[in-house]
């Protein structure tokens, strides 16, 4: 019980997100006995690790339910919200990812974790990809806009290999903003000048018979 006491004590004194290298300094532990306290908490259902060799873990004690994206962020800042979900967060889509896909600038630590699915991006495509970027880190993870989310899929795969069809898209809720984002995301990923409600033509037809 004295244990179990000492590890809520414990627990109590750390933040929601906190990585495991903080352990040697808050309790003045060996970097031995840290994982070996990691190992036990986590085995007992009291913290949660991000996944990977992040060194980053959720205290389940303090926040049942995770902020996985500042876990995220507190592993890979470059983080950004791209693919399916970023069309589903601005109401482009109602289907929902199996895991959110992120972008990871590979010249910084990237991991792969259990929350999301990464994926490593050059830093010429960041560079590419600014314009198109909303959301500030401070408040969550920013996500890239829906007509470059868009284009960002199509760049390198075609409809249904990315995940939807033309007829997954709410074409109701795209503005004469979002064509406009969707002719400079075209010209930044080197695609083809078209209109995006072109797309709106689902390539499926072509082949019924």
């Amino acid at each position: 019980m004295r244990q179990q006491t000492s590890a809520i004590v414990r627990l109590q004194s750390l933040p929601p997100v906190f990585r495991g290298a903080d352990l040697t300094v808050r309790f003045q532990w060996t970097s031995k006995a840290a994982s070996q306290y990691l190992y036990l908490w986590k085995r007992r259902g009291l913290v949660r690790g991000l996944g990977g060799h992040s060194d980053v873990y959720a205290n389940l004690l303090m926040d049942p339910n995770p902020n996985w994206a500042k876990a995220l962020l507190a592993a890979m800042p470059s983080a950004i919200v791209v693919g399916v979900e970023a069309l589903r967060q601005a109401g482009w889509t109602t289907q929902v990812p199996h895991r959110p896909a992120v972008a990871i600038n590979a010249k910084q630590p990237v991991f792969n974790i259990d929350p999301y699915e990464v994926m490593e991006r050059d830093s010429k495509w960041f560079e590419a990809a600014s314009a198109g970027i909303v959301g500030e880190r401070a408040d969550g993870l920013p996500v890239l806009k829906p007509a470059w989310a868009l284009a960002d899929m199509l760049q390198d795969q075609s409809w249904g290999d990315c995940g939807l069809w033309p007829d997954d898209i709410e074409w109701s809720e795209i503005t004469a903003q979002d064509e406009q984002d969707w002719q400079t995301a075209c010209r930044a990923f080197d695609l083809p000048q078209t209109k995006l409600q072109d797309s709106a033509q689902d390539p499926r037809s072509h082949f019924a018979r």
